[in-house]
C-alpha cells in the first residue's frame, strides 16, 4: 500500500487527490513543520535525505518530487487512466501542463507566499522595508 507522508504546508495534496480520483488505497503519515525554523521532522528526513513533501513510499520503493510521484503512480496504477496515449498532441499537452505546475509556475507563486508571510514574520525595523518590497513585486501581477 501507497504512504503518502504528509508535511503541513507542503504540495502533498495533489498526490492525494490523484489517489483518491484513480481509487487506489494508500495510507496518510502526517508530519509537522518546527514552528520557528518551519523545517521538516527529523522523522522525514529519514524517510527521504531532503526532508521534503510530497514523498510517498510503495513497498521498498520511495518516490519524491510531484511530477515524478504522478507519473510512477499514473504508471502503476493508473490502468490507462488520466492521460493521453503516448506520442500524442494531448500527451505533450499532458506533459507540458504537469512540469509547468513545478517549473515555471512555482517560482512566482513561491514568492508571493514569501511575500506574503515575510510582513507578519520580520522583525520590528524590517517589517515597514519588507511591506515595501512585497507591494511592488513583479511576480504579484502573474498569481
Amino acid at each position: 500500500m501507497i504512504v503518502v507522508h504528509h508535511l503541513n504546508n507542503s504540495r502533498s495534496q495533489r498526490v492525494l487527490w490523484l489517489l483518491e480520483e484513480l481509487g487506489v488505497p494508500y495510507e496518510v503519515k502526517r508530519y509537522e513543520r518546527d514552528a520557528v525554523t518551519m523545517l521538516a521532522p527529523p522523522a522525514l528526513l529519514a524517510i527521504h535525505p531532503l526532508g521534503k513533501s510530497p514523498v510517498i513510499t510503495d513497498g521498498d520503493k520511495t518516490i519524491a518530487e510531484t511530477g515524478a510521484i504522478v507519473d510512477y503512480v499514473i504508471e502503476t496504477y493508473g490502468q490507462g487512466r488520466l492521460i493521453p496515449a503516448a506520442g500524442t498532441a494531448e500527451r505533450l499537452r499532458y506533459t507540458y501542463w504537469l512540469h509547468y505546475a513545478e517549473g515555471s509556475a512555482m517560482t512566482p507563486l513561491l514568492l508571493k507566499l514569501v511575500f506574503t508571510a515575510l510582513p507578519t514574520r520580520a522583525p520590528g525595523l524590517l517589517k515597514g522595508l519588507v511591506k515595501a518590497i512585497a507591494s511592488k513585486a513583479p511576480w504579484d501581477s502573474t498569481c
